[in-house]
This record gives structure tokens, sequence and C-alpha cells, in this order.
């Protein structure tokens, strides 16, 4: 939490080769090169190494091209957040080899510098948060060719396709594009990444089917595509081995147009969501070296930037899409799973039962679509559950009472008509004709059923117009139906014997 400027004297340590003032909330003017005031200038520290002047508060515009001419011995820079603007002409093509770590995130840039085109030692690229226009360079495949692992162009303003040409990065674990305008599909090249432990390419414009082959990559962890315009089936066929995506722990392909059931092949192989160990000593992030990986997610119904990624954090989310069918019962196997979000789709069916078996879940949305039958019973025990909304489905029945369940308000059950109890306004048993069976339709409602013809017909007339005005004064109550199921059944049997 250091204040104030940069004292002056660190200018005068000319054997300096480590400088790292990162993480605090210093000010002041700082400029590259000295030409002829009296500024702060980092031109005299030419055995630098390592400068990090990340999340700080300067001022200052730098010239690439000229800091890199400049300290030839860097291999690590990390100006992201500090303040500092950097331009490039892209007039001196210097070519410093040692670069390993280049972070300049949120430094108003606003072109790709040609001066990172023969950085082949570069490990770590981060030009995230910029203003850079235009499209992303067919050369950037040959950034980085010895130990490329992070490449991070996230918000930026980068149109156009991604290319196809990332063979030769067979050491990348993190490809991060996220918040652009790009156009076209996912690269098939990123097939040859075979430690790709993150690919984040939502919030682009990216029209494509589900790119399945990516189940292929052994240790991938997070897939995100969310709001694109993704589309068909969420199948496995372009899938070569026969467990796919057997590490991965969070899958974000919200707000696309993914059609069909939902992926019960890929529940069952998501082994990494699966009798995860915490580790109560000290938390461990997904990371590669000293960089942690950021994402940015709906979590608990909102969305939120988790600037590191904790290992034990797993997540599903499939909403806003247009999926249907039934809620496969294999997703209770996920036991670990953190969040699930399958809300906005055409769900059909009863919520299973087996989602009670997800001890650890935190947020649980399957609100706006068309589930039936009465919520299980066995999401009481979900005790470490913060979100639930279940609203906008065709719901009947009392709403489970205890523990966790205890904690939600209305929005959580709202848009059910057919549920009762707390916290709803509505009680149990208050109006037991207003409480009948699903699906007997408009019949139903006036109080007079086929039941009560069928029933005169096999009784007698008589009787059925006795039933029927019993019906149509008090309703249907629950009694009267067991009463007439077994009249029912008695008949059928004295018609049999007499047969």
């Amino acid at each position: 939490m250091f204040q104030g400027n940069m004292p002056l004297e660190l200018f005068s340590l000319q054997s300096l080769e480590y400088l790292s003032l990162g993480n605090n909330q210093l000010t002041g003017q700082i400029d590259v090169l000295d030409n002829g005031s009296h500024l702060q200038t980092f031109q005299q520290l030419t055995n630098l190494s390592i400068l990090d002047l990340s999340y700080n508060n300067f001022r200052g515009d730098w010239e690439l091209d000229a800091l890199l001419s400049s300290l030839t011995n860097l291999q690590v820079l990390t100006l992201s957040h500090s303040g500092i603007s950097i331009t490039t002409s892209n007039a001196n093509h210097h070519v410093n080899p040692n670069i390993r770590m280049l972070s300049l995130a949120s430094c108003s840039l606003k072109v790709f510098p040609v001066s990172i085109r023969a950085l082949t030692n570069l490990q770590y690229l981060n030009l995230s948060n910029n203003d850079i226009q235009g499209h992303i360079p067919e050369w950037i495949g040959e950034i980085g060719k010895n130990h490329l692992s992070v490449l991070d162009l996230s918000y930026n303003s980068i149109t156009g396709t991604i290319p196809n040409v990332y063979e030769d990065w067979s050491e990348l674990e993190g490809f991060v594009l996220n918040g652009n305008r790009l156009q076209g599909k996912v690269p098939t090249s990123l097939y040859n990444c075979k430690n790709l432990r993150i690919i984040n390419l939502g919030n682009n414009q990216l029209s494509d089917t589900f790119p399945g082959w990516l189940g292929d990559l052994p240790k991938l962890q997070a897939l995100v595509l969310r709001s694109n315009n993704f589309h068909g089936g969420i199948d496995v066929t372009s899938s070569k081995v026969k467990f796919p995506f057997p590490s991965l722990r969070v899958i974000d392909l919200s707000h696309n147009g993914f059609v069909g059931q939902l992926p019960t092949k890929y529940f069952q192989n998501f082994n990494a969501m699966k009798n995860v160990v915490k580790n109560n000593t000290k938390p461990e992030y997904l990371s590669t070296g000293s960089t942690y990986y950021s994402i940015t997610i709906a979590m608990k119904g909102v969305e939120q930037h988790v600037p590191r990624i904790l290992v034990e954090l797993t997540i599903v989310d499939l909403s806003n899409n247009k999926l249907k069918g039934e809620i496969p019962y294999i997703l209770g196997n996920l036991n670990s799973l953190k969040e699930l979000n399958l809300s906005h789709n055409s769900l059909t069916g009863r919520i299973p039962h087996s989602l009670g078996n997800i001890s650890e879940i935190e947020s649980l949305d399957l609100s706006w679509n068309q589930l039936t039958g009465e919520i299980p019973q066995s999401l009481v025990d979900l005790t470490n559950l913060e979100v639930l909304n279940l609203s906008q489905n065709h719901l009947v029945g009392h709403i489970p009472q205890g523990k966790q369940f205890d904690t939600f308000d209305n929005y959580s059950f709202g848009g059910n008509p057919k549920l009762c109890g707390l916290p709803l306004t509505k009680k149990c048993g208050e109006h037991p004709h207003e409480l009948q069976l699903e699906g007997d339709g408009d019949e139903e409602e006036s109080g007079f059923t086929w039941k009560v013809v069928v029933m005169g017909y096999r009784c007698g007339v008589l009787l059925g117009i006795v039933l029927g005005y019993l019906m149509l004064s008090i309703g249907r109550p629950k009694w009267f139906n067991a009463i007439a199921d077994v009249a029912d059944h008695m008949i059928l049997n004295r018609q049999n014997n007499r047969r």
C-alpha cells in the first residue's frame, strides 16, 4: 500500500537488475528516456532484467520500441494497470530475444506492436483491456515458438477471424480472446495444443457448431464460449477419444443457439467435477508459473470477474439456449459441482432427485423452463446452497421446508401457479379445488370430467348424476378421487367375473 512518487535514488542504481513495485498506490510522472528534463527515466538502468510497475497510478507515455531498444537485458516487463500509456510507431523492429513475459493490459494500446513478432522466446503475452483494432495478424503464430504458454488479447476491439496458425504452440496453456468482435469458427489448429488448460472465446460474434474435438485435449480445465452465435447440438461425434473432457472443471456455453438434448455423455465424463478433494491448508489456483488465470462468468446469478480460478471451482452453465428434453439423472454424479445453470431453455419433465447428491453446490438455477412435478425433498439437504431459482416453470405441490430452504424468498419459486407453502403467500390446502391434478385440462376447472361420464355409464345413470352433482357443488377433493377409483376397480372386476 505504498503511496507517493517513486524514489529518485532508484535511478542511480545502474547495476539494478530486479525492480518490482507492483500492487501499490504509487503516483508520479515516469518516462523511459531522458529528453533533457529532470523527469524520472529508465534509460540509465540498462542492467534491468525484470521490471514490474503494474497496478499503480503512474503517468507517462512510453514508446515500446524505444523501451526495448534501451533495456536490452530485459526479460520481464509488466506494466498492466500501471497508469502508463504505451504507444508504438511500428517503425523500429528492434529484436530483443530475451523477453519472456510481456504484460501490457490496460495501457491504451491501439495496434498490435510489430516489434513483438520476433520475440521467439516469449512465454506470456497479455495485451488485454486495450483498444487494439483491426485483425489478428497472421504472423502471430511466429511469437514464442519455443515456449509460449499464455496469449491474452481479451477486451479489445479486434475484428475478423481467428487465424488458424497455432500448430507450433505445443506449450500453450491459456488461449484468451474474449470480449472482442471476432467472427468465423474456432481454429482447428488448437487441436495440436495438447497442454491447453483454458480456452476463453466468450463475448464475440463467432458462428460455429460445438467444437467437440476440443474434448480430446487431456488437460483442458475451462472452456468458455458464452455469448456467441454457436448453433446445433452439443454432441460428441467430433471427438476421437472414448472419454472426452476428462479434466474439465468449468464449461460455459450460455447465450448461444444450441439445440437438442442436454449432453448426457459429457456429464458422464466430467470426472474433474466428481469427488474433488479440498486443500484446507492453502488455496490452490489454476496458474502457469506465477501467473494466475482470470475469467468472467455468471456466478450465483450475477456476472462476476474472477481474478484467480480456484482449482475446486466447478461450473456448468448452459443457460439461454434452445435446449429441450429432461434433465438427466446422471448430473447428480457431479457431486463437487459449485454452480449449475440451465435456465432459459425449454427443458421438460421433473427435477431429478439425484440433484440432492451435489453436496457442494452453491448456486442452482433451473428457472424459465417447462419443468413439471414437485420439488424434490432431497434438495433440502444441500446445506451449501446460497442461490436457488426455480421460478417460471410448471412445478406443483408443497415447497420443501427446513435448512437452506428456509432462507429463500418468493423470487426462488415465483411463476409456478400450482406451488404452495412458504415463502409463497399461497397456503397448501387452503383452496383444495385450486390444487387439481396436472394434465386434466379445462374440463377440471368446471369440476365435471369424463370420469363422471364413464362412471355413469358403468354404475347407472342415476348414480352418475348424483356423483356429478356432488362434484359440481363441492369441487373434487382427494377423498372423492380415492372412492371413485376404488368403485371403478370393483365394477371392472365384477364385469370380468361375469364374462
